[in-house]
């Protein structure tokens, strides 16, 4: 480079640096520089901030000696604010040392936010999105940040090309500005085709039906359905990779999908490229490391099988199986890496297994957080760990899921840590979110059977944070009226030993009577085992059976009144197996019991009475529960002198058994002569109508029924769901599984703040002539 050249380009350095510096402090005109200490710090210019805040920016301070360095980070740490567009410092010498003034020019306020050209979603939601608020200073960082979010906003409700730009305009120049948020929302851009290539073992159909990104049709065009959203398709390329390594393919590789947008924005195809690579077999398995268990215990514990097919998540499985294998023995930090060496010529994947056990650590503090209701105990006596224990990971999930099936909670969160004063401790922050557990239920329908229905509870599953549980329930309707009080202590004065009790009157309108039933029993129980529970009933009660009709109407033959009135006293066995995953609404899991009920104990009636239940719940696919209830119970005389009291005998029909029916419209019928001759003498001549009338509702001493039902979310943020069901059963003395009737239908359900709303329409199979063609259901709670 030439002397001139280097002359000129060392001015130029110069320049730059001279400007670059008066951009930040740009010292006023004719000011002479003077060194010394600071006497007098000034600020000028500031209209909304306070002085004393701008102050407390500033690393200058009066008594300190002057530095152009410190002026510099003055003026940094004044714009990182984000407060102010300008500052500038002027240097003036007084007498006793120098003055500083420090003139800012202030960013004006946002006062007002408006949004225009949002038709399809509202304003509230536009605004909570964005995240700003009136009256903020001005931060274009902040209102960049408030456009992304307002573009995925539009994103996840399928507007794909929406566009957001904003403009600010003065209110008051200087001080006060109008954010607008210009939005063009365009179509909602719906997948109207997805073409899948390279794919030779794997059909483009199954890969389709694992894709949240769905296909759309003239449909889903008319109502928006299957719109694109970027996000969810990002997990879809993820979820295709995870079919592939299920299904062997270790070295599949995915292109980058093209997605081509129509003219009209409206419609976007997609093409997903890819190459499948070999299939691989799993081929030797082997462990090494830390060996705390033999290896054929090890091989137990794994699924992944020698000459099948490898299957990733399988081996995911083994990973948390041997993980949780090596923590039941105190080892929390087991490290198990599965290496991976796949055989192109054998088509096989050897795999081993290397155990790092790390060091065997115990339960440090165990705390409860943000229950601001439940009461510490209520959790912790459901925990199988110890602060003080040996770690053990199988026990630490068991406590997870039995305070999850509490049901009180609506999170609940393990969260562990390790104090760094002891590495062999690991703390346990037990973290829950409290549901709602105390429910007022108050409703009222109609059904052509049972007339105006008017249903309503009060229950409290966690009364006074305690776990205990205290009801009222009343229904009422022309074929039904029940009050019940009760209450539950589930751990009596803090033993394992559950106390309870309740007092109820029940009456029930049956064809060609009226039962009416009062008294109270009194409940214990124990668990015997995880998950199992035992149960003992002592019930007293009162039965009064009345006849329908004039005197000479009754059927005193088929209806002996005077051998079912009076006192039950019984007693009543019960074994319960309990492994949902919640106890008020279970996706997942079984419920099952038997009961044994003998009543004898004194009173008037003598039978025995069993039961026995079997419910499993089960999450299909996305929201879809299958919910099942198969019931079936007996009864006989413990009076070799006498039948079985009618009022006891079974007859199905109704909300609770089979929903196609009226209730007590199924099980077994008798012969009445009394009302034989009743039509007769009515209708002259008509034997058959006469036959028919006779044949009377009495009911059989076994019943058995199944419940299966598809419940499935419609308005999640309403938590209104539907149901698809079917029910079949049959109530004799002698059951035939050819004589059982059966029903289908479907229903609503919303659970209000109230309590679950039922409604219901069921459609009897094979409808006989005096059987209604639907039979539609209200009720309040859980259908079982």
């Amino acid at each position: 480079m030439s002397g001139f050249k280097r002359l000129i380009f060392s001015l130029f350095i110069v320049l730059v640096t001279a400007f670059c510096f008066s951009a930040f402090a740009r010292p006023a005109k004719s000011q002479k520089f003077v060194s010394g200490k600071i006497a007098q710090i000034k600020i000028e210019g500031q209209k909304k901030i306070e002085v004393e805040a701008i102050r407390t920016k500033l690393v200058t301070k009066v008594g300190s000696l002057y530095e152009e360095s410190r002026l510099r980070e003055d003026v940094q740490n004044l714009f990182e604010t984000g407060f102010f567009y300008d500052v500038e410092i002027s240097r003036n010498q007084i007498s006793d040392g120098i003055q500083l003034v420090y003139r800012v020019t202030e960013k004006p306020t946002i006062a007002e936010i408006v949004f225009v050209g949002n038709d399809e979603i509202e304003e509230k939601d536009l605004k909570e999105a964005a995240g700003l608020k009136a009256y903020e200073m001005l931060n274009f960082q902040r209102i960049g940040e408030a456009v992304e979010k307002l573009q995925k906003l539009y994103e996840d409700k399928g507007f794909f090309l929406a566009n957001v730009k904003y403009e600010l305009t003065d209110i008051r120049a200087g001080e006060t500005q109008r954010l607008t948020f210009k939005i063009l929302e365009n179509e909602k851009v719906v997948v109207r085709k997805i073409t899948i290539l390279g794919n030779k073992n794997i059909a483009s159909g199954k890969i389709k039906s694992i894709l949240n990104t769905k296909e759309g049709d003239f449909f889903s065009f008319m109502g928006g359905g299957n719109s694109f959203r970027q996000e969810a398709f990002d997990v879809d390329m993820r979820l295709l990779n995870y079919m592939y390594y299920n299904e062997g393919y270790l070295q599949v590789k995915i292109d980058r999908p093209q997605v081509y947008v129509s003219p009209d924005k409206r419609s976007l195809f997609i093409t997903i490229r890819l190459e499948e690579g070999l299939q691989y077999d799993v081929g030797k398995v082997d462990f090494e490391g830390d060996m705390l268990f033999a290896e054929s215990e090890l091989r137990k514990a794994i699924e992944i099988d020698d000459s099948k097919i490898f299957v990733y998540e399988k081996m995911q499985k083994d990973l948390q199986k041997l993980t949780e294998k090596y923590g039941d023995l105190g080892y929390a930090f087991t490290n198990v890496i599965p290496k991976i060496r796949p055989n192109d010529k054998d088509r096989k994947v050897d795999i081993t297994y290397e155990i790092d056990k790390g060091n065997k650590v115990y339960f440090g503090r165990i705390n409860v957080v943000g229950n601001t209701k439940t009461r510490d105990k209520v959790v912790r006596r459901e925990l199988k760990i110890l602060e003080g224990e040996l770690y053990n990971e199988t026990n630490k999930r068991e406590s997870l899921e039995n305070v999850k099936r509490l049901g009180y909670f609506d999170e609940v969160h393990f969260n562990t840590s390790t104090p760094e004063e002891n590495q062999e401790l690991i703390n346990i922050d037990i973290v829950v979110k409290e549901r709602n557990t105390g429910t007022l239920q108050l409703g009222a329908g109609y059904s052509s059977f049972s007339g105006m229905v008017i249903q309503g509870q009060v229950n409290q599953a966690n009364f006074l944070g305690r776990g205990q549980k205290l009801g009222v329930i009343l229904d009422y309707s022309k074929v039904r009226t029940i009050f019940n009080l009760n209450f539950t202590e589930p751990y009596f004065r803090d033993t394992q030993w559950s106390l309870g009790f309740d007092g109820y009157q029940r009456r029930d309108d049956l064809p060609d009577y009226e039962k009416v039933v009062n008294g109270g029993s009194v409940r214990v129980g124990h668990p015997l085992a995880d998950y199992l529970s035992g149960y003992l009933r002592y019930r007293l009660d009162n039965t009064q059976i009345n006849l329908k009709g004039l005197p000479a109407d009754q059927d005193t033959i088929l209806y002996p009144v005077n051998t079912v009135n009076g006192l039950t006293s019984s007693m009543q066995v019960t074994i319960e197996y309990d492994k949902r995953d919640d106890r008020f609404s279970p996706t997942k899991g079984i419920l099952t019991s038997a009961s044994l009920e003998y009543a004898g104990l004194g009173g008037d009636l003598r039978y025995t009475l069993g039961s026995t239940s079997l419910r499993f719940f089960n999450n299909l696919f996305w929201s879809v529960v299958w919910r099942n209830n198969l019931t079936y119970r007996f009864i006989t005389s413990n009076d070799p002198n006498k039948d079985v009291p009618f009022s006891e005998r079974f007859l199905l029909g109704g909300p609770y058994t089979l929903r196609g029916y009226d209730p007590y419209a199924v099980g077994q019928k008798k012969r009445s002569q009394v009302f034989y001759d009743k039509w007769i003498a009515a209708n002259p001549g008509d034997v058959v109508g006469a036959e028919a009338y006779a044949l009377r509702p009495f009911g059989g001493t076994q019943q058995a029924y199944l419940q299966s039902e598809l419940e499935f979310s419609l308005i999640d943020e309403a938590r209104i769901k539907g149901v698809f069901f079917y029910d079949i059963g049959g109530a004799e003395d002698s059951l035939d599984f050819s004589g059982f009737r059966s029903d289908i239908g479907f229903g609503m359900r919303w659970f209000s703040p109230i309590g679950p709303l039922r409604f219901e329409w069921g459609f009897p199979i094979d409808r006989r002539v005096s059987e209604r063609s639907v039979v539609f259901n209200f009720s309040i709670g859980s259908p079982f």
